[in-house]
This record gives C-alpha cells, structure tokens and sequence, in this order.
C-alpha cells in the first residue's frame, strides 16, 4: 500500500512538472525551429539540452502571465465599479425626480384644496376671542349702515348716540386695533374718520347669523 501511495505522489509531482514546464518546452521548441543553429550552439537541440532551461523560461512565463492576469483583474474590477457607480447614480437621479415629482404633486393638491375650501380672515378669529361691548358693538353696527363708502368719525356718532365724542372715540380705537374699522383720511373736529372693513363685514354677518340662531 505505501509503494501505491508512492507511485501516486511521484504521478502527480511528473504530471505538474509536465504542467509547468510545458510553456518553457513549447517556447524552446518554437525557437529551435526557427533557427536550429542558433539553438544548437546555446544547448536546446539535442542530448546536451539542459534540463534547467525549460524550468527557467517556464518560471517567466508563468510570471508574466500572473502579471497579465493581476493586470486583467484589476480592469475587470475597475469596469464593475464603474458599472455600479453608474447604475447607482442614475438610480439616485431617478429616485430624486421621482421625489420631486411627488412633493410638487402633494404641493399642487394641497393649494388646490386649500382654494375650495373657505376660510375665515385671521382678524375675524382673532376678533372673535375679544369681548366687545354694546357700544363697541353699535358703533360697528353704524359704521356697517353707512354703506360701502361712507365713513364716519366720533363727533358724528356721540350725536347719534347722545354720548361724548372721547367715550365714543375708545371704541373706535378698540374696533380699529381689531382691524374690524380701517383709518381714512381727512378729520372731523379734530377726529379721524373711519369706515368698515372687509374683516369687519365678516364679523358683523357672522354675529348677524349667531344673533338670528
């Protein structure tokens, strides 16, 4: 059994020789046919061929094509990585319109909502969460009943209220503060004149319904 094992190793040790000396043997023999003579007197042809010469030109040859392969490796790598960074840029670019796309559409659908949906004036909420008076309340009435156009000013309503114009005048500055009444130029006695805005004829429809439910 160990002479069987023996012959084995010795099989495969002539067969790898074989393997790896076979570049330098096919080299030497292709030299040798293209000039015989030269061969003859560097010891190639013949019995006087050393056995040396195939090992060494075999040895750079499978040198130089481990280089060739390293070098043919490297490009493939090189290839590949370009490849994925390609692919995954144009990924990422399709992903980030894809995105972009999408928020645009969300932003249009949600203006577009937002436009058939009605909403109160700020200064109507925020008129809401103060407390008026009576008076408060008839001077904004008064100003409502003077029409689109039309201003009118303390001395004009303390007439109508049978009140001073002062008393009359803290409303008003109440009323304009809350945006409900806008300035307008020109004066009355020394007064400022004012008329009803557009948050003010908000408020006054809204309490006109509140006062009628």
């Amino acid at each position: 059994m160990i002479t069987d094992l023996t012959t084995t190793l010795q099989q495969v040790g002539n067969t790898i020789y074989d393997v790896f000396v076979l570049p330098g043997d096919l080299v030497l023999s292709k030299f040798a046919a293209q000039a015989p003579l030269v061969a003859t007197k560097l010891g190639i042809l013949g019995d006087d061929q050393s056995d040396i010469l195939p090992v060494v030109v075999s040895l750079v040859i499978w040198f130089l094509l481990a280089l060739v392969a390293t070098k043919i490796v490297k490009i493939i790598v090189s290839l590949w990585q370009n490849i994925v960074r390609i692919v995954g840029a144009i990924i990422r670019t399709i992903s980030f319109r894809i995105l972009v796309a999408t928020r645009n559409f969300k932003t249009g659908l949600m203006c577009r909502l937002r436009r058939l949906i009605p909403r109160r004036s700020r200064s109507v909420d925020a008129a809401t969460e103060v407390e008026f008076d009576n008076l408060d309340l008839a001077v904004l009435r008064s100003a409502a009943t003077c029409g689109p156009g039309f201003a009118t000013s303390a001395p004009e309503l303390a007439d109508q209220f049978k009140l001073r114009p002062r008393r009359i005048q803290r409303s008003l500055d109440k009323l304009s503060s809350n945006k409900m009444i806008d300035h307008v130029a020109g004066s009355t006695d020394g007064f400022e004149t004012y008329r009803l805005s557009q948050s003010g004829a908000h408020f006054m429809a809204m309490w006109q319904r509140k006062a009628r439910g």
